[in-house]
């Protein structure tokens, strides 16, 4: 637990506290309309609320660097991936290499590879090789087994 929640909830407890001593507060003869726990009250409310929006930032603010350290390791992983398709591609070849980062991409954004998803990573890499290579004439790295050829 952080400093800022610990005291926000410290402080809502203290103002539940001191809203309980203002209400019993007996009235006297003297009493005006407010009577004498309306500032006591009126302090506890006040305690309360800025308790209140204590723990609130302290909530969102752990909210905030979870998320922070999910988008890094995100981020750091499609960078690995783009690192190691660079190695990897004059060897093992456009296409399957392409499929490959297709797949673990997926994995890596949703955690499950399926027969579905190797298809479309296979069919996609497909689609790259007769766009690049076919249409616009733009060879790539053809891999270690098309050299023996």
């Amino acid at each position: 637990m952080n400093r800022d929640l610990a005291f926000g909830t410290a402080g809502a407890v203290v103002a539940a506290g001191y809203y309980w001593l203002a209400a019993s507060i007996p009235d006297s003869a003297l009493s005006d309309a407010v009577g004498p726990q309306g500032l006591p009250i009126a302090y506890a409310a006040v305690l309360l609320l800025l308790s209140l929006i204590l723990i609130a930032r302290a909530l969102r603010a752990r909210q905030q660097e979870s998320k922070m350290t999910f988008h890094v390791t995100r981020v750091a992983g499609m960078l690995a991936f783009g690192v190691a398709y660079i190695v990897v591609v004059p060897w093992l070849g456009y296409v399957p290499t392409l499929a490959g980062l297709i797949c673990v991409t997926t994995w890596h954004q949703s955690g499950v590879v399926t027969r579905a998803t190797v298809l479309v990573a296979v069919a996609g890499a497909i689609v790259f090789w007769l766009v690049f290579v076919a249409l616009l004439g733009i060879p790539q790295p053809p891999g270690i087994w098309a050299q023996g050829s």
